[in-house]
């Protein structure tokens, strides 16, 4: 499947859930990084975005340094400019640094799709929005992924109203917000814990209702993406067994991509985001249903559905299986 680069997919409201899904597997680089635009250049196989990060990544004392390779690096692709290309995310700090990065030449800017905003809660969000709007008036196709993964959030006592102050301020530019993301590992770190290979995310109960609640305050409306998962090739032979375990979960709580660390994690996440065949006949079936009796049986017969409850994840199946595909069972 060709990855999406087309200016007129990214702008069309036609396709929006579309392109919110087309994110998928996010892969993280370095922004010093010498090879960033060579390696996205050549491309890996079945990569649909790219983050390259100027922000946990990078030592605060190198920060001008990676600032000024990333620019270099995107002249390279704005030079070059190769065919295909993943979705391209600026990680950044600040609001201020996003402003500085909003100078670039405009060949440069047109290579990225978007900037990933960090530690967002319902307070920190607000400061990035002069600059956003400074930076959507120079590019009308920019688009921003807000990480939701200040441990602001595990309060207790203020969790759900920050929950719904920030889902407020995220819906005054909604049209912009292409995927909220969530930041497994900064939870995690605050509680110091960290899921190890034979178990998830969602097993350190703190972490994991937190992340079921961002789901249920977001999922509605948003197109909201899972965690990190920590291991990859190379290490335990486990790792993969592992990883699919936790994208079950993700999705069952309506969770769509998954950020990643190391290429051998694309395929994993493009596999598990692919549509089983029975959901995606029953998913036709529903929408194509349009008459007076409004309940209709799967198409094996061994499933209920009604048209009103099930249109939504009806329609996201199908957005679903054209982005991933559809297997066999």
């Amino acid at each position: 499947m060709e990855l999406i680069t087309d200016i007129d997919i990214l702008t069309s409201q036609k396709n929006r859930r579309k392109l919110e899904y087309s994110v998928g597997p996010l892969l993280y680089m370095p922004a010093l990084r010498s090879d960033i635009a060579r390696k996205l250049s050549e491309g890996f196989p079945g990569l649909r975005s790219a983050a390259v990060c100027l922000e946990d990544t990078i030592r605060d004392d190198m920060v001008e340094a990676a600032e000024e390779n990333l620019l270099s690096q995107l002249r390279i692709l704005a030079d070059d400019r190769p065919e295909k290309l993943p979705m391209i995310f600026i990680r950044v700090r600040s609001g201020e640094q996003l402003e500085r990065l909003s100078r670039m030449p405009e060949s440069s800017f047109e290579m990225i799709t978007g900037f990933i905003l960090p530690k967002i809660d319902d307070e920190t969000f607000t400061e990035y929005v002069p600059y956003l709007n400074e930076a959507f008036e120079k590019k009308s196709s920019l688009y921003i992924m807000p990480i939701i993964e200040n441990p602001s959030f595990l309060r207790l006592s203020s969790r759900y109203a920050k929950l719904e102050r920030l889902f407020d301020e995220l819906m005054k530019m909604r049209d912009r917000v292409l995927n909220v993301r969530i930041g497994g590992n900064d939870f995690c770190r605050a509680l110091d814990l960290r899921a190890d290979i034979h178990s998830t995310v969602y097993d350190i109960l703190p972490v994991g209702q937190l992340i079921s609640d961002i789901a249920a305050v977001f999922a509605g409306e948003f197109t909201v993406s899972a965690p990190v998962w920590n291991y990859f090739a190379g290490g335990d032979p486990d790792w993969e067994k592992g990883m699919v375990r936790e994208m079950s979960i993700d999705r069952s709580i309506g969770l769509v991509g998954k950020t990643i660390i190391h290429p051998s994690q694309i395929s994993v996440v493009n596999r598990a985001m692919a549509v089983p065949r029975r959901d995606y006949e029953d998913a036709r079936l529903i929408l194509e249903n349009s008459g007076a009796v409004q309940v209709i049986k799967s198409a094996d017969g061994g499933r209920m559905y009604e048209n009103k409850v099930h249109s939504g994840w009806a329609e996201k199946i199908l957005a679903l299986a054209e982005v991933y595909g559809v297997t066999g069972d």
